[in-house]
């Protein structure tokens, strides 16, 4: 008897165990899910338990291995090593620490940086950048080219851009314009410009002083444009 109950013991633990191991086992939760804010650097992100972040509203998509995330676009892809210590995140971009913190679901500044005209008036912005910028060239010769493009900061987050362009030559000329507007945060490395025409683009942007006058200039995606407001060299 004594037998018996020993062995019906032990059967049940077995079933027990057998059931255990049929049921499907629940994903362990992505911890980075959620919003997160770094003001610093005027970046928003939305992290997504699909495998799909947003950064300023402009959508990506992304993998875990261990503790680095790699972010994908139609571009490429870029892998940063990343720590998490409860609601501030880590992120290590090309060297660089950049430090987020966890938005918790209707904190007011759920809704700042990124989100275009609603946008908080002045985060990300840097006021060291505010002012008028151009860029101009003119070629002469049998054919002349002329064009002149300038761009103003304001600080309030918003901007202005406006393009001019001519040409002349033995077959006639031709004059053109273009104009945009938005808004824009900036970083010491990094110009992000929102426009309700084209979208969010972010361009690289070297703080330099022109090499015969001396004046502040921006050069943007590889373009020199010098101060059109007084200031000092940088």
């Amino acid at each position: 008897m004594k037998f018996a109950h020993i062995l019906l013991f032990t059967l049940a633990i077995i079933s027990l165990a057998a059931f255990a191991s049929a049921q499907p086992q629940e994903k362990p939760k992505n911890p980075l899910v959620g919003s997160w804010i770094c003001e610093e650097e005027g970046l928003k992100v939305q992290i997504r338990a699909d495998g799909s972040l947003t950064i300023n509203d402009t959508e990506y998509a992304y993998k875990i291995k261990n503790s680095i995330i790699t972010v994908i676009s139609d571009e490429g892809a870029l892998a940063m090593p990343f720590e998490l210590d409860g609601d501030t995140l880590t992120v290590k971009v090309e060297g660089r620490a950049v430090v987020y913190t966890r938005v918790k679901p209707g904190a007011k500044r759920d809704a700042g940086v990124g989100d275009g005209a609603n946008a908080a008036p002045n985060t990300g912005i840097m006021q060291a950048l505010v002012g008028k910028w151009c860029h101009m060239s003119n070629l002469t010769g049998a054919n002349s080219y002329m064009s002149s493009r300038c761009f103003v900061l304001y600080a309030n987050g918003t901007y202005e851009y406006s393009a001019e362009s001519s040409s002349s030559g033995a077959y006639g000329g031709t004059a053109g314009q273009s104009y945009d507007s938005g808004r824009w945060t900036a970083t010491p490395t990094t110009l992000t410009a929102i426009s309700g025409k084209y979208g969010t683009k972010v361009y690289p942007i070297v703080l330099r002083n022109h090499p015969k006058t001396g004046d502040a200039m921006i050069v943007v995606d590889g373009d020199a444009y010098v101060t059109a407001t007084q200031r000092r060299p940088w």
